[in-house]
Parts: C-alpha cells; sequence; structure tokens
C-alpha cells in the first residue's frame, strides 16, 4: 500500500467517531437528544444541568465520556496522519496548504477530545471553532486545486451546508429556536458535515483510478481521479 492509499485509509477510518457517538449516547440514563443536546455533551465528565450562556438549558448525563473523548482523540490523531500521508497529492501550492490545514484540522479534534467541554472550556470551544475554520479554508483550497468532478461537487455542497449550519448553530447560541433542527441539530449539521466529508474524501480518492506513489503530473491534476470525472 502506498502513502496516498494509506492517507486515504486514514481519512475513511476517521469515521470511528460515529459508532462512537452513538454507544456513548445510548448509555444516557435519562436519553440523550439530538436536537437539544450538542455534541460536545456527549464528553462532559460529570451529571448536571448545564447551558449556553444562561439559554439551551439542558441535562446532561454521560456515564461513558472517557469513550466519546478518546474517539475524538483517535479521530483527530487519523485525520492529522491522512492529511500528512495525501500532502503532495495535490501537487500545487493552494494543494499543499490544505493538506496543511487539513492536518491542523486533526491537531485541533484531537485537542477537543482531550480537554472536554465542561473541565476546559475555552480550550475546548476554541479548538471546535478552530477545527471548523481550518477545514472550512481546506475545503475551499482543495476544490479550487482538484478541477472539474465529483469531488469538487461533493466539496462546494459540504462547504455551503456547514457554513448554513453553523449560522444556524450560531442564531441557536443566541436563543433563535430553529424549527426541526434545535440547538443540538444545528451543530451537527455544521460539524458532522465536516467528518463526513473527511470520510467521503477519503473514500473517493481510495475507489479512483489508482493512488500512485508519485504525486500526479500538471497534465492529470485537473481529473478528480474518480470514476467518470
Amino acid at each position: 500500500m502506498n502513502r496516498y492509499r494509506a492517507g486515504a485509509v486514514a481519512w475513511m477510518a476517521s469515521a470511528v467517531l460515529f459508532p462512537v457517538q452513538l454507544l456513548v449516547a445510548l448509555r444516557w440514563p435519562q436519553g440523550y437528544s439530538m436536537t437539544d443536546n450538542a455534541i460536545s455533551d456527549l464528553g462532559v465528565t460529570i451529571c448536571g444541568q448545564f447551558s449556553e450562556q444562561g439559554k439551551q438549558m439542558r441535562d446532561v448525563c454521560s456515564p461513558w465520556h472517557p469513550l466519546f473523548n478518546a474517539g475524538m482523540v483517535a479521530s483527530g490523531v487519523l485525520i492529522m496522519i491522512g492529511a500528512v500521508l495525501l500532502h503532495g497529492w495535490w501537487d500545487s501550492r493552494a494543494g499543499r496548504a490544505g493538506t496543511i490545514l487539513m492536518a491542523l484540522t486533526g491537531l485541533l479534534v484531537a485537542i477537543v477530545g482531550l480537554a472536554p467541554w465542561d473541565t476546559h472550556p475555552d480550550v475546548h470551544d476554541g479548538a471546535a471553532l478552530g477545527q471548523a475554520v481550518a477545514q472550512w479554508l481546506a475545503m475551499g483550497l482543495l476544490a479550487m486545486v482538484a478541477g472539474p468532478g465529483h469531488f469538487r461537487r461533493l466539496t462546494i455542497v459540504a462547504l455551503v451546508v456547514s457554513l448554513v449550519g453553523f449560522a444556524a448553530f450560531v442564531a441557536a447560541l443566541e436563543g433563535t429556536e430553529v424549527p426541526w433542527l434545535g440547538f443540538g441539530g444545528t451543530e451537527r449539521l455544521s460539524f458532522d458535515i465536516l467528518s463526513i466529508w473527511t470520510v467521503l474524501v477519503g473514500a473517493t480518492l481510495l475507489m479512483g483510478r489508482g493512488l500512485r506513489d508519485q504525486a500526479p503530473t500538471p497534465a492529470e491534476r485537473p481529473s478528480v481521479r474518480t470514476r467518470g470525472t
């Protein structure tokens, strides 16, 4: 397995966070709400009532919080490893900047897991926001250098959905009622789509026309290296 394939596999493996979230949520004694609870509530280390500056009051009790936090760290490390291994696949200044930003994204995801929201709120929130900004920038750069095809379309759609979700999440933090999604749903729309994009990009690259040991030539670079593009 060459390093580009290994990088793609690492990004796909970062999906480990999704089954971890499900397992941890199922252990909540009072039940976890996708609309009323934040993602970070799964990693809170004590039981009690929590809020966002007095708004979005909710009950939190996550007995399996160590598993969630470990899953965040594992997912972040896999994203970081994948970015390092894929560095040079998009062989241009913007492409290399994109993979560097994805490595930073992975580091910040790991920090989110190492700093639970209730014990280190400023570090946790700062790392989460930094992760989103770094990945938005990375997605924009990689979409720009990829050329026409499935990858660019996937990236643009995911980027727009994440940004819209983040705007709704900020509004929910200020107390705005968001129909159907709620506070928790808007956060997931913004942040989970970033995780899903990373996994899908890994799968797209792995199913492409051969991730070789060498970076693509300039003539090949506009092709997204996926079937039918």
